[in-house]
């Protein structure tokens, strides 16, 4: 990694409570090869429509699921939770998360779904805390292009003010999930991302306790 531009996202961080690296640059910890097993996971896992989310904000989008985190961390029966999970656990991926978060301690994946966004559809404003306390980072990758629309935007702690990151495909963002944020409506095509969320804790759901 270039240690210069792995300070600069630390940072910015740091400051703005979000980062997102394009895929193909150096810091991004994605391989191609990898890339290509999540989306194929992601095209073929069973879907639900949500109109509310975890945190009780509105939506409009499908979501397939691979590991939820109602009462605690659970592994969902299918035959692509654990190639999602093995990939996600990979040593570079899982260290570049941890360097993004300066944190020398562990980190545990508790919930991993893939949200399928299609024209006039949204996710909405929320904090992701709401839907478990214990939640240190959400993490997401792009998994398609064909889309307008469909911005991550991140509310700074004033409330007033905010950041967008229109995503490109294979770029991965990490957000502070201390803050507020939401995807803006796509306006065309459809917008595919598989999130998945860290965290110090990997017992009960403190949100139940």
């Amino acid at each position: 990694m270039n240690s210069q531009n792995l300070k600069s996202l630390k940072n910015n961080y740091l400051k703005k409570g979000t980062i997102m690296v394009p895929f193909g640059e150096k810091n991004n910890p994605l391989s191609i090869k990898d890339f290509e097993k999540l989306k194929a996971c992601c095209t073929k896992v069973k879907k639900e429509f949500i109109k509310i989310g975890d945190a009780g904000e509105s939506n409009h989008l499908l979501v397939g699921r691979f590991m939820t985190d109602k009462k605690k961390p659970e592994i969902v029966k299918n035959d692509y939770s654990k190639k999602v999970i093995q990939i996600l656990k990979k040593k570079k991926l899982y260290n570049f998360i941890k360097q993004i978060l300066k944190t020398k301690k562990t980190l545990y994946l508790r919930r991993i779904q893939f949200n399928q966004i299609k024209k006039n559809c949204f996710v909405g404003y929320h904090l992701d805390v709401d839907s478990n306390p214990d939640y240190i980072a959400a993490c997401v990758i792009q998994l398609g292009s064909n889309f307008t629309g469909g911005i991550y935007r991140v509310f700074q702690k004033n409330k007033k003010k905010f950041i967008d990151y229109p995503p490109t495909e294979g770029s991965l963002i990490v957000s502070n999930c201390q803050y507020p944020h939401e995807v803006t409506t796509v306006k065309s095509g459809k917008r595919g991302s598989l999130v998945f969320f860290v965290s110090f804790n990997k017992g009960l759901n403190k949100r139940n306790i």
